[in-house]
């Protein structure tokens, strides 16, 4: 690897935690068998199936989501539990990995829970080189499914706290998504609109 496509490979992973998929070396000019060769000599770790981790970048929180991200490709957003997880909202520390994917993506991968939740332009936002759903948006997600209501009650309430929403833009992202989802998320604003 000559040091213009080291650093042209750099610069594509420095924005996903030292992460990038085969496709994405192979976009800035690296042979594959160049990418194997660096796997045995300890330069860049296989992850999963096409794709690695440059060995000497600076470890994070969020290893875990990049290396999904990248697995999923440009299409993927962080949601859900996951996203709750970023934003450091509830207590929760998911057991999988959720993403968001447009309906006809493939739907296997080992830890990694795949959502094809329908999303507008101004659901999804950008952190840490990731797309994520919007605060409001993750809080109305995750009231739809099974995670506890004392868990989405205190996130709602740390949100709202810190600025991260209000009541008025929670109500609007669940009337979007239900009637019963609407309703359950008054019930939990009583308090606080």
């Amino acid at each position: 690897m000559n040091a213009e496509t080291e650093k042209a490979l750099y610069e594509i992973a420095e924005d996903q935690g030292g992460y990038f998929s085969l496709s994405q070396a192979e976009s800035v000019g690296i042979r594959r068998n160049q990418i194997y060769r660096d796997v045995e000599r300890s330069k860049i770790e296989r992850v999963y199936p096409g794709v690695y981790r440059l060995a000497l970048f600076p470890a994070n929180q969020y290893e875990e989501i990049y290396a999904a991200v990248v697995s999923i490709g440009e299409e993927a957003i962080v949601g859900f539990e996951t996203a709750l997880y970023v934003y450091g909202l509830s207590d929760i520390i998911p057991s999988e990995i959720h993403i968001i994917v447009p309906r006809l993506s493939s739907r296997r991968r080992t830890h990694i829970k795949m959502h094809t939740n329908q999303l507008d332009d101004q659901d999804i936002t950008s952190f840490e080189g990731f797309r994520i759903t919007i605060v409001a948006r993750t809080l109305v997600d995750v009231l739809a499914t099974h995670v506890s209501f004392d868990q989405v009650q205190l996130a709602i309430t740390q949100a709202i706290s810190r600025g991260l929403t209000t009541p008025d833009e929670l109500l609007i992202q669940a009337k979007k998504r239900s009637q019963r989802i609407s309703y359950q998320m008054e019930l939990m604003l009583k308090d606080k609109v």
